[in-house]
Order: structure tokens, then C-alpha cells, then sequence
């Protein structure tokens, strides 16, 4: 008898197959990768279009840096602009915000004659107000009685050609005549000139619509429902004992979005401080901030 093992004849040692769970590591690995490929996709996969290229994600991004000129470059201009002066209150959307600011798309206001329109702006607005079968009651600040011809021109050209709006375009002579229909009361550059800061300063106070909020006097008293200032906008009288000059231009200049609120869970109170800065020239904050340390009554320290 050999010795020899047969080549076929199955042994104890023979590999065999058989079924086993697959370690939750590998797949909780497996699901991680698959959650950072699909956010890098998101990120810098611009879903295919080969137009898109590093170091931009998105077609709307590239087109942002893209070489412009004529009407599409005013249009840009306008909407850079209304993003830095409108947008706040009215949405980079045009949909507006409840209890804030009526929307601007779809609304029959926009495609007013550019006179009604470019009134708003210039001149701000305050009472009530019905938009898209809504009504509204609101003080809106001029924020475009500071903005150049060419600006405000471009910003209402955005907002008439865009989120659905089927204006034409408006020019700047157009703006021009428009302002120099409703400024026949403002005082002109020979005026100021010879005026003091602090009477300067009362002439940007009333350009900017400051009074529609905080009073001709600047004693406030407008209703800001669940501010915790009592319910109304603030008096202007006293910032003397809280600001330095530069403080307070600073302050002006930056604007306070969030208001504290009386009731913590109510709704946010509608009047808020609008960022002046991009609005107000550096020589008006100057003037602004000194017509309003005048406010405080006299015989008493201003601290400056």
C-alpha cells in the first residue's frame, strides 16, 4: 500500500467558504465617504457644467467675475448696489420681509412711471401703503437721496428687470428730472457752505428722513412695536452721554439690525437703524453727528 495521497481525496485542511457579517466600520466608512464626495460635489462639482472650472463653483459665480459692458454692466452695478443698500430690508430676493418691508417682486409699484417711482427713494415713505393686495403701514428711510443719478438709476433698473418685473430701464436724466422735481427745498451748495456744522448737520437730518422715525425734534416717540425701549423709537437728545464723536459716526455708519425686543418670543420690532454708511457721505456724518450732540439741553456737559 502507498503512502501517497491521492490528489482528489478531500482533506481537513481544505479551504471552505462560509458566511459572515460584514464589520460596522466598513460600513459607517463607506457612508462617510459617500456624505464628503457628495458635499464636494455640491461644492465644486457645478453638477457638470463644463463651463465651470477651479477655483469657481457655480456658473452664477463665474459669471460674476465675466467682463461686462453696456446695459448687462449697469445692471450689475444696480444689483451690487441694491444688495449693499436695499437688500436688508427687502431681500436679495425682492420677496420682502413680514412686518419689515413689502416685496418688490411682482409689485405694481415698480413699474410705475420712474417720477413715482424714484420718489420713494428720494424722499422715503412713511404711513400706509398697499402692495400686491396687502396692505402696510411703515417708515421707510430716503436711502437713495444719497446715491449718485447714475446709482440710483441703476438700482431701479435692476429692480424693474428682475424676479419677474417687466420694467423698462431707467436712465440717469431720468432720476435727474425726477429729483429736481421733489428737491426744490434743499438747501443748495452756496447755501451749506455758509451754514455752521451743527446747521449742516440739521439739513442732512431732514435729507435722510431721520425725522420720520426719530421726530422733527429728535425726542423719537414713533411706535416700534415690542421694542424694549418702551415701545417707541429712542430719543436723540442724550447720545452726547453715550458716544464720543467718532463713536457715534461709527454707529450711524454701520446701523443696528437687531433690535432688543420687550417680549423676547414676539415678533421683531419693524423700525430698525439702517446702515448709513454706504448712503452717507463722510463730511453729512460729520455734520449729522454734531447737529445731534446740539440736541442735548444747554447749561449741561456734552463730554467733547
Amino acid at each position: 500500500m502507498s503512502d501517497e495521497l491521492d490528489p482528489h481525496q478531500k482533506t481537513d485542511t481544505e479551504p471552505s467558504a462560509s458566511r459572515a457579517p460584514v464589520p460596522v466600520w466598513i460600513i459607517v466608512l463607506t457612508l462617510v465617504l459617500l456624505f464628503l464626495g457628495a458635499v464636494y460635489f455640491d461644492a465644486y462639482g457645478a453638477w457638470f457644467n463644463n463651463q465651470v472650472y477651479a477655483p469657481y463653483k457655480s456658473a452664477e459665480e463665474l459669471a460674476l467675475y465675466q467682463p461686462k459692458s453696456g446695459a448687462a454692466a449697469i445692471l450689475a452695478h444696480g444689483q451690487a448696489v441694491y444688495d449693499n443698500v436695499c437688500g436688508l430690508c427687502h431681500g436679495n430676493d425682492g420677496l420682502g420681509k413680514p412686518g419689515q418691508a413689502p416685496p418688490l417682486a411682482g409689485s405694481e409699484w415698480v413699474v410705475k412711471d420712474v417720477a413715482s417711482l424714484a420718489h420713494v427713494p428720494l424722499t422715503g415713505l412713511n404711513g400706509p401703503i398697499r402692495v400686491k393686495g396687502q396692505d402696510w403701514n411703515l417708515a421707510m428711510a430716503p436711502m437713495g437721496a444719497g446715491l449718485s443719478d447714475p446709482d440710483l438709476a441703476a438700482v431701479l433698473s435692476y429692480i424693474r428687470t428682475s424676479w419677474g418685473n417687466q420694467g423698462s430701464a431707467v436712465s440717469a436724466d431720468e432720476v435727474k428730472v425726477a429729483r429736481s422735481a421733489i428737491g426744490g427745498n434743499a438747501p443748495s451748495a452756496a447755501e451749506l457752505a455758509k451754514m455752521t456744522p451743527v446747521e449742516r448737520g440739521h439739513a442732512v437730518f431732514q435729507k435722510y428722513g431721520c425725522f420720520q422715525c426719530h421726530g422733527q425734534d429728535g425726542k423719537g416717540g414713533v411706535s416700534n412695536f415690542n421694542a424694549k425701549t418702551a415701545e417707541l423709537v429712542p430719543s436723540l437728545i442724550y447720545v452726547a452721554d453715550g458716544y464720543t464723536k467718532t463713536e457715534l459716526i461709527a454707529f450711524i455708519s454701520r446701523g443696528e439690525r437687531n433690535i432688543p425686543r420687550k417680549n423676547p418670543t414676539g415678533p421683531e420690532p419693524p423700525h430698525f437703524m439702517p446702515k448709513w454708511g454706504p448712503v452717507i457721505s463722510p463730511n453729512e456724518l460729520s455734520d449729522l453727528a454734531d447737529f445731534l450732540f446740539s440736541l442735548k439741553p444747554k447749561g449741561e456737559n456734552l463730554g467733547f
